[in-house]
């Protein structure tokens, strides 16, 4: 019974808070701006409030289920699966052709879920690389959410194994290995914002 929280992550992940806010608006956020269900694109087109309100749902919908699975069992497969799920729903969501958000907000919920302490440390450096972007190098802010979140997403597997230390013994491979897909993830959804910062280089 416990593995039923794996679908019901992906259809909780599924659900976009980026497109009913652009629905409350009026609009399909898929159609304005970059064309993503993120947090990121709302507040590009409905303003700053809005990406503060996607983008704690987002992390809601990645933390939740993954809390609730560490609850009920210490089987770190569990935790690990729904969290994989709760990140794919909001990536390739079922209930908008399969095209959603790039995995950023979400994966940080899970990550707070199974490691907090990395999770913290990874919004730091998102934090720093981010306010760099628009700070120094003039970015606009939504524009700097990107290279943002691809240092941050490969700052996770990083972390991981400078701090644990044993990251690849049978008890911390499952979770290493996870972090490891899903920085990759995360960056080869953001590929499009690498090839601009290339382009600008």
């Amino acid at each position: 019974m416990l593995w039923l929280l794996v679908p019901a992550a992906y259809l909780l992940g599924s659900l976009s808070a980026a497109y009913w806010a652009g629905r409350i608006k009026g609009i399909d956020l898929r159609q304005h701006g970059s064309g993503n269900l993120g947090a990121t694109n709302a507040g590009r087109v409905l303003g700053g409030r809005w990406f503060a309100v996607v983008f704690l749902a987002d992390v809601l919908k990645g933390a939740a289920p993954v809390a609730v699975a560490r609850f009920l069992t210490s089987d770190p497969w569990l935790a690990i699966t729904v969290a994989a799920a709760a990140v794919l729903g909001h990536v390739f969501t079922c209930f908008h052709g399969f095209k959603g958000g790039k995995a950023v907000a979400t994966s940080l919920g899970a990550l707070i879920a199974l490691d907090p302490l990395l999770a913290g440390l990874t919004f730091g450096v998102w934090m720093v690389v981010w306010v760099l972007g628009w700070a120094v190098f003039k970015a606009a802010r939504s524009a700097a959410v990107g290279p943002a979140s691809v240092v941050g997403a490969l700052a996770v597997p990083a972390i991981r194994l400078t701090l644990t230390p044993q990251p690849w013994s049978p008890q911390e491979r499952p979770i290493t290995g996870f972090l490891l897909a899903l920085a990759a993830l995360v960056v080869i959804k953001h590929h499009s914002n690498i090839r601009k910062m290339f382009a600008r280089s």
